[in-house]
């Protein structure tokens, strides 16, 4: 799987998260339908969709306290 390209989460293997997670200093996490990937300040979200790319996603930021900051939807 090339990222950037369409890919759907929930087909997102560990192989993909192994791979990817030697390019992010946090942690990758996937569920039944979603992968989140922890930036350090920020925290990525991607969630299967019925779209041309396979997937929505976003970054959200957060403070110190964990409490949302704000929410930026990728392109």
């Amino acid at each position: 799987m090339i990222m950037g390209q369409s890919f759907k989460p929930s087909e997102y293997s560990i192989e993909n998260a192994i791979k990817e997670a030697v390019r992010y200093n946090g942690g990758i996490y996937v569920g039944d339908n979603y992968v989140t990937k922890d930036h350090g300040d920020y925290i990525e979200v991607n969630i299967d969709a019925n779209n041309p790319k396979d997937h929505i996603s976003f970054n959200i930021y957060y403070d110190e306290s964990g409490r949302i900051t704000k929410v930026v939807p990728h392109k």
